[in-house]
């Protein structure tokens, strides 16, 4: 029988004002963020309420209109940074002239994720969701990801609806004038279009490309492994063990037999 590792690395960066812990999937081979943009906490169930994390419209970088409480307007942004904090109202897009150009990769314009992540492709979240045990909100929360189903925002009024039985997971790619989203609920889910204006929730993946530069260049050495307790330990299964290396990161890891 072979053992399931799962990593929970804790990544340092001087340009993320805190740490940013990741999970691992090892059916698909990606590393995501543990939660959503804006969450407090990794969720403890499918309707944690501190795990639902923010609303973001697609396109838009993370300048204080995702905040579920955030004020709207009616009025479109011309530019792709408005300058303001308010959630826009719009039958579409919130942009004046649409741009596909948003969100495309680690150095995409606007990308909301921390240093070294992105959105994902529609099919990164595909794979994901092809993996769970149950195409719900069972299952989506049941995989190492944690999903939870924090509602979604009206692009026509503003207001959030569905919290604790719908959710759509913003991705990188178009439809059209439309943008791509996994959306789940409590008996199903599914990938769809969705209106750029509405306000969805975000699951940032690590970049590919990133990840093997930092592999190639940052050969870290373990110093040591030590329990919950910081005793120094050797490798034990289905305990919680801190990796430490050379280069000061930090990993955690369940070895589950």
């Amino acid at each position: 029988m072979k053992n399931l590792i799962i990593f929970l690395s804790v990544v340092m960066s001087s340009s993320i004002s805190a740490q940013v812990t990741t999970v691992y999937n090892p059916i698909t081979g990606e590393t995501w963020m543990d939660r959503n943009l804006g969450a407090t906490q990794i969720a403890t169930s499918f309707d944690d309420v501190n795990a639902y994390g923010d609303l973001y419209q697609w396109g838009r970088n993370t300048d204080g209109h995702q905040i579920r409480t955030s004020s709207t307007t009616s009025i479109l942004s011309t530019t792709n940074s408005p300058n303001h904090s308010d959630f826009i109202l719009a039958n579409s897009d919130w942009l004046t002239v649409s741009d596909d150009n948003l969100w495309q990769g680690v150095n995409g314009i606007n990308n909301p994720c921390p240093l070294g992540f992105r959105l994902p492709t529609e099919a990164e979240i595909e794979a994901e969701r092809l993996s769970w045990t149950s195409n719900d909100a069972a299952g989506a929360f049941a995989s190492p990801l944690k999903l939870t189903i924090g509602g979604a925002r009206s692009r026509m009024s503003g207001a959030i609806g569905n919290v604790g039985t719908f959710v759509g997971y913003r991705t990188s790619d178009l439809n059209g004038l439309q943008s791509r989203m996994l959306g789940i609920s409590l008996t199903t889910s599914l990938m769809g279009d969705r209106d750029r204006a509405d306000g969805n929730c975000v699951r940032c993946i690590q970049d590919e490309t990133v990840t093997s530069i930092l592999e190639i260049s940052n050969q870290k050495t373990l110093i040591k492994i030590v329990d919950i307790l910081g005793r120094e330990t050797n490798p034990k299964a289905n305990n919680l063990l801190f990796y430490i290396y050379d280069d000061g990161t930090v990993e955690k890891k369940i070895i589950i037999e």
